[in-house]
């Protein structure tokens, strides 16, 4: 044998046994139909879009047309139909469609606008309609004074002077038993030691009587408020003084005494059985002596004040005028003078307010104007 060949045959069996099966295949050309076929598969068009050898113009076909063109040889459907529908028939030469139709445009010229003329449909009684400006113009004489200064019915005596109440609008009489410790002792005691503090609080009249009284064992209270009515259902008369006396014992049984500024009011409001009372203090409305036969001092404004609490919360309630005078006439003279000042005040008749009028000891003379609201 060929010693070249000898040696070619060698490597062809070293390759072999050495399991370089790929290797000796690339070496000598096996496996190059099984690479075609790939390459065949990889050209060959798929359903519907064509492939190199497939005319461009011509319309796109479904997988199911492929399918029976391969199996029939012939296409089943036609050429104008699509995957989506058909194509529209186009005039021949045109290439068109049939449905389009072009107009020609519209050739009208320029068209002036409608002549538009504004009428007034109110011309021929347009100055009737304007205002007479000298009567805006004018001023009352009734709003305003000569002078010109302020309206002139701001100065009527019926017109509520809110400045001149001299009715308060708190509920009652507000005492400071624990105030008046911390004055007693001059200092603020520890908590601890107001427990074993006794107070009492006893408010007395002109004459020395006790009116009113309260009490405690121990924490006097900061404030204590008391309406004007005594636990016998009296109440405190306009006028007359009342004097509180506190009076407090410490735990070591020293007894401490405050005697309060005298209570005196020249009018009260409160609420009885058969209505609401003012009681009217006779010394403001007729002198010291309560014996004057017209008002003196600050009568009149005592009445107003009376009379403008009464507008502005009891408007249209009956009256009743009690006076309590030294004399029987004297009371009626007095009780004439009340009536007449309220029918001004209030413009109400003379009926509309009833008097009567007793005769008492001086330090019971007063007047009460009752609101028969009950």
């Amino acid at each position: 044998m060929n010693p070249q060949r000898a040696f070619i045959f060698s490597v062809v069996l070293f390759s072999l046994s050495a399991g370089s099966i790929p290797a000796a295949q690339a070496l000598f050309g096996f496996g190059k139909k099984k690479d075609k076929a790939a390459e065949a598969e990889k050209t060959e068009s798929l359903p519907g879009l064509g492939g190199p050898g497939t005319d461009a113009s011509a319309p796109p076909k479904m997988a199911q047309e492929a399918q029976s063109e391969s199996s029939s040889g012939r296409s089943a459907y036609s050429q104008n139909e699509t995957a989506i529908g058909q194509y529209p028939n186009e005039p021949a030469g045109t290439g068109l469609p049939s449905e389009v139709t072009i107009k020609a445009g519209d050739r009208r010229g320029p068209q002036k606008p409608a002549l538009n003329i504004e009428v007034d449909a109110f011309d021929s009684i347009r100055e009737s309609l304007k205002p007479d400006e000298q009567l805006l113009l004018a001023e009352s004489p009734l709003t305003v004074v000569w002078r010109r200064t302020h309206p002139e019915f701001l100065r009527n005596e019926r017109v509520i002077q809110p400045e001149k109440t001299t009715f308060d609008e708190r509920p009652g009489i507000i005492f400071s038993p624990l105030k008046r410790l911390h004055e007693v002792l001059n200092r603020r005691p520890e908590k601890k030691e107001l427990r074993g503090h006794q107070w009492s609080l006893t408010i007395a009249d002109e004459e020395g009587k006790v009116f009113q009284h309260y009490e405690g064992s121990s924490y006097p209270p900061e404030e204590l408020v008391w309406s004007g009515q005594n636990d016998q259902g009296d109440w405190m008369q306009a006028g007359r003084a009342y004097s509180p006396v506190y009076m407090f014992t410490d735990p070591n049984g020293t007894p401490y005494t405050r005697v309060g500024e005298p209570l005196r009011f020249k009018g009260i409001v409160h609420q009885e059985r058969d209505g609401l009372h003012l009681s009217l203090d006779s010394a403001s409305l007729f002198g010291a002596g309560k014996t004057a036969q017209k008002l003196e001092g600050d009568g009149e404004i005592i009445l107003r004040s009376a009379a403008d609490l009464v507008k502005r919360r009891y408007a249209g309630i009956p009256i009743r005028v009690e006076v309590y005078g030294a004399t029987k006439e004297l009371a009626d003279l007095q009780a004439d003078i009340i009536e007449r000042m309220l029918t001004k005040e209030l413009m109400l008749l003379p009926q509309d307010i009833s008097t009567d009028s007793l005769r008492v000891p001086y330090t019971d003379q007063r007047v009460e104007i009752i609101l028969l609201n009950r």
